[in-house]
């Protein structure tokens, strides 16, 4: 387990609210595939969130399931989305083709029914991501963590797996970019930069 704390800096275009260069406090774990580490690692956010006197937030969690559940998942809202790609805005149907999980959490076309209506990731999990999931929103519940399942969260990166959360903060000097905290497990990044494979 470890942390880190200090400057970072986006690659993608700035926007509101995300400058190129920010500050950035994060956590990390690796070598563990139990989810009673998933919900160590929310409920860590959560304690650092309200040590800093911000009490009223909000954990949104998901989970994206395993790399089989996740390629079936793609599969199902490709194919879903394919006639009507052309009804939602330009990210999105560039993300078609580059990262179609983000389009579920699209700010544009929140509330259009193509969306609301997609598959969801939840919908192809299959039983080991399942229990995944049931563990750790049962860790949750032990600690007391308050959260939502909020079935259109995803992360933007291909190699999350599993559980995906961020920690919404309920104070008016924010508005709409109120998420100031967010992650998720990642089970394959090690392995994909050529390490051992290392949840």
């Amino acid at each position: 387990k470890m942390f880190y704390v200090g400057p970072m800096f986006r690659y993608e275009r700035p926007q509101k609210g995300r400058y190129r260069q920010f500050a950035q406090f994060g956590a990390e774990a690796f070598g563990s595939n139990s989810p009673q580490l998933d919900a160590e690692i929310i409920a860590y956010a959560v304690s650092v969130l309200k040590a800093l006197k911000i009490k009223d937030v909000n954990v949104h969690i998901n989970s994206i399931g395993d790399a089989e559940s996740k390629s079936n998942y793609k599969k199902a809202l490709l194919d879903y989305l394919k006639d009507d790609i052309t009804n939602l805005c330009g990210d999105c149907q560039n993300r078609y083709i580059t990262n179609p999980l983000r389009i579920l959490d699209c700010k544009v076309d929140k509330g259009n029914p193509v969306l609301d209506n997609a598959p969801k990731p939840m919908d192809y999990l299959n039983e080991t991501s399942k229990m995944h999931f049931d563990l750790t929103v049962k860790y949750l519940d032990a600690m007391g963590i308050n959260y939502v399942v909020d079935t259109n969260l995803v992360r933007g990166l291909d190699y999350y797996t599993h559980t995906v959360f961020e920690v919404k903060a309920n104070l008016e000097t924010l508005g709409a970019q109120n998420t100031i905290c967010g992650g998720g497990r990642y089970n394959n990044l090690v392995k994909s930069l050529d390490g051992p494979d290392t949840p």
